[in-house]
Order: structure tokens, then C-alpha cells, then sequence
């Protein structure tokens, strides 16, 4: 491992010369213009997606206000509903016992017209001798008089008969009129009811499509929203990497090259040192620029792979070791993130990996006092 910090550390007395006079391009001050403009533009954008945002859910709670009051009215009307249906249960069941009436009161029509049958045919012969004699033989006054208070008797009888079938008649007609028209009503207002019941429910259908039209629309413009202030971190993270120039400022937040887990850790005092991390792969997977820089180094190290080195301006640099390959060339500028190569075989995990060294003033420093926490 010695010897090759040693070879390293050559590669890197020897390149810095050469790369210092290209710094400068790598944060031009084009770029940074071009980035200051980005971020305007994104958070108009932002800011234009937060009044939608906030459009739509004044829209959607006026609509949950809406269906809230629906509801209530469709509470309020299910409830008449069932007073409308037991009133015209009460009514069918005045109805059928007016039928049961009227069947009682025909019988007692029966009977009054039986009676009257039967009081005519005992006066009507009495009353047509009268008009034949006209009276002639009163020889005996009394005899007379009281046929004639019997006759008028009968005759009043029948008289009251007569009413009482009149007044029968009259009730049953009446009784019958007045539980049509009663029915009539009961199910012309449950009719009316029904039909505000089936419009309130499609008003409430009408609604709920709105609502979940507005949701499925807020959730693409909060994802959207995300997208958009991600992305304003990202251009402000690389704003302020040109426009100061220093991978210093981002101490602690660098992100890792590779996705892995560290097995050797920076010790410079153990025996052989070790002046970078060792980073376990799961197979060949990428490898990303820590930051924004230059290629300086891109060819093979005999024992160590494929190496690239990146300088980072101000005297930092960024070594990636046991590379399968490269996807850089030397003098080319990278971005931060960047996939610079993929991970190949560490001898010394006896499986696939990458050793990272990161360099100050041409001295390892701790790699891990700079990367991001996972």
C-alpha cells in the first residue's frame, strides 16, 4: 500500500502544476450567471406552483364545505323521506279501514232499502185505496183517525229511513273522496322527495369526482413541487461551489463516491498506513465524482487498477482506486455526481470495491470528516 501512495503522491506533484492554469475554467463565470438564472427561474416557477397549490386547496376545502352541507340536506331529507313513508302508511291503513267502513255502511244501506222495500209494500196498497175512495166511508171516525195517525207514522218512519240511507251514502262517498285525495297527495310528496333525494345524491357524486380530480391534481403539483425546490438545492449546491471555489465549504457534506460499506479506515499511523477508506461493493456499480473538478489522472496503476484522479482546485484532490474502468478522460471537467467509472476487484477484500483518498497540499486527509453521514 506504500508504494502505492508513493506512486500517487508523484502523480499528483507532477499534475498540479498543469492543472492549476485550468482551475478557473472550471468555475467560469458564464456558468455561474447561467445558474443564478436557473434559480430565478425555478423559484418563479415555485412560487407560481405554491399559489396553485394553495388555489387548489381553498377549492377543494370549499368543496368538502359543499358536500358537508349536501349531506346534511340529504340527512334532513331521508328523514322526511321516512315521515312520508309512515303518513302514507297510516294513510293506506285509514284507507283499508275505510274500506272495511264502507263495507259495513253498504250492509246498513242494505238494510235501510230492505226495511223501506218492506214499509212501501205495507203502504203503498193502504195508499193507493185512499186515492181510490178518497176517504168515502168514514162511518166510523175513530177507525179513520187512527189510520190516519198509523198511516203518518209509517209514513214519518219511512221518511227517516229515507235520510238515514241518503247520509249512509253521502259518508261512504265522502270517506272514500277524501282517502284518494289523501293517498294522491302522500305519493305525489314522496315523489317530489324521491326526486330531491336522487338530485342532492348527484349533486354529492357530482362533488366527490371534483374532489378527487382536485386531490389527483395537488398531488401532482406537490410532486412537482418537490422536484422543483430539489432542484433548487442542487443549484444552489453547485452555485456555491463556483462561486466561492472551495470544496472546503462543504465539509462534512460531501457526498460518497459508491454505494458500500467501509471495511478500512483512515489510519496513516498504522503498519502499512492506510490514507483512505476501503468501501465494499455489492458487484461492479458506479462510481461518481465527489465534487465538481477537473481530470487529471485516468490510466492503470500496476497493483492498483485503474486510477483517476481528480483536482478540485485550491491544492484538494479526490484518487479512485481498483476501478474495472473509466468513463473520463484526462483534462476533461466533471460534475459533481458525476459517473466517472465502475467498481472492480479489491485484492485486498478479495471482492469487488473502490479505495478513496481525498488530498490536501498533497497529504491524505481523513475521508470521512468530509463525506456526508448515511
Amino acid at each position: 500500500m506504500s508504494r502505492f501512495h508513493c506512486k500517487t503522491h508523484l502523480i499528483i506533484a507532477v499534475f498540479t502544476l498543469l492543472v492549476m492554469g485550468c482551475a478557473n475554467s472550471v468555475f467560469a463565470d458564464s456558468t455561474v450567471e447561467r445558474l443564478k438564472d436557473e434559480i430565478k427561474d425555478t423559484r418563479q416557477t415555485v412560487k407560481a406552483q405554491k399559489q396553485e397549490l394553495l388555489k387548489l386547496t381553498r377549492e377543494e376545502r370549499s368543496m368538502f364545505g359543499e358536500l358537508a352541507a349536501i349531506e346534511d340536506r340529504i340527512l334532513n331529507v331521508e328523514r322526511e323521506l321516512f315521515r312520508q313513508e309512515d303518513d302514507l302508511a297510516g294513510i293506506m291503513e285509514d284507507e283499508q279501514a275505510a274500506k272495511t267502513d264502507q263495507r259495513v255502511l253498504e250492509g246498513e244501506l242494505d238494510e235501510i232499502v230492505d226495511k223501506l222495500r218492506s214499509m212501501l209494500t205495507k203502504i203503498w196498497p193502504i195508499h193507493s185505496r185512499k186515492l181510490e175512495n178518497k176517504f168515502g166511508s168514514l162511518e166510523d171516525w175513530e177507525e179513520a183517525d187512527r189510520k190516519f195517525v198509523w198511516l203518518a207514522s209509517l209514513y214519518n218512519d219511512t221518511k227517516v229511513e229515507l235520510d238515514k240511507a241518503r247520509e249512509k251514502a253521502g259518508q261512504i262517498t265522502a270517506n272514500l273522496e277524501v282517502q284518494k285525495d289523501l293517498r294522491s297527495k302522500a305519493e305525489s310528496k314522496l315523489s317530489e322527495i324521491n326526486v330531491t333525494k336522487d338530485n342532492l345524491l348527484n349533486d354529492k357524486l357530482s362533488l366527490l369526482s371534483g374532489i378527487k380530480g382536485i386531490r389527483a391534481l395537488k398531488i401532482s403539483r406537490e410532486q412537482e413541487l418537490k422536484g422543483l425546490l430539489e432542484t433548487i438545492n442542487k443549484l444552489n449546491y453547485r452555485l456555491k461551489s463556483l462561486t466561492s471555489k472551495k470544496i472546503a465549504n462543504f465539509k462534512g457534506s460531501l457526498p460518497r463516491p459508491c454505494v458500500g460499506d467501509i471495511k478500512f479506515r483512515f489510519k496513516p499511523s498504522a503498519k502499512p498506513p492506510v490514507r483512505g477508506i476501503g468501501i465494499k461493493t455489492a458487484g461492479n456499480i458506479d462510481v461518481k465524482s465527489i465534487f465538481w473538478g477537473k481530470v487529471v489522472h485516468n490510466d492503470t496503476l500496476r497493483g492498483f487498477g485503474r486510477v483517476v484522479i481528480i483536482y478540485h482546485g485550491y491544492n484538494y484532490y479526490s484518487l479512485y482506486a481498483y476501478l474495472a474502468e473509466s468513463f473520463v478522460k484526462t483534462g476533461q471537467e466533471v460534475e459533481k455526481d458525476e459517473i466517472i467509472g465502475k467498481t472492480g476487484y479489491y485484492p485486498n477484500l478479495k471482492e469487488t470495491g473502490l479505495y478513496f483518498e481525498l488530498r490536501f497540499h498533497q497529504k491524505p486527509v481523513d475521508p470521512q470528516k468530509w463525506l456526508a453521514r448515511n
